[in-house]
């Protein structure tokens, strides 16, 4: 005898369970884990984590980041 689900689960539930993951995730991360201000341009940013605005991690530029309003790129 194999053990399963009793009654199907309908798309509509799955797809609201699913839905709400990423919100309760993202609450619970910024309530786990401390933000610090970037050395290099004072955004906010977690942690030991790359700067999304500049792109710098510990003093040195190790990603590419372009503005969405002008045409410059900063080089890695």
């Amino acid at each position: 005898m194999t053990i399963g689900p009793k009654k199907k689960i309908s798309k509509t539930q799955t797809n609201k369970r699913h839905s709400t993951w990423k919100t309760i995730n993202q609450r619970r991360l910024s309530e786990t884990y401390k933000t610090a201000k970037c050395p290099n341009c004072w955004a906010n940013r977690l942690n030991h984590r790359v700067c999304p605005s500049c792109g710098y991690y510990n003093w040195k530029q190790v990603l590419t980041i372009k503005a969405k309003g002008s045409s410059t790129v900063v080089e890695a």
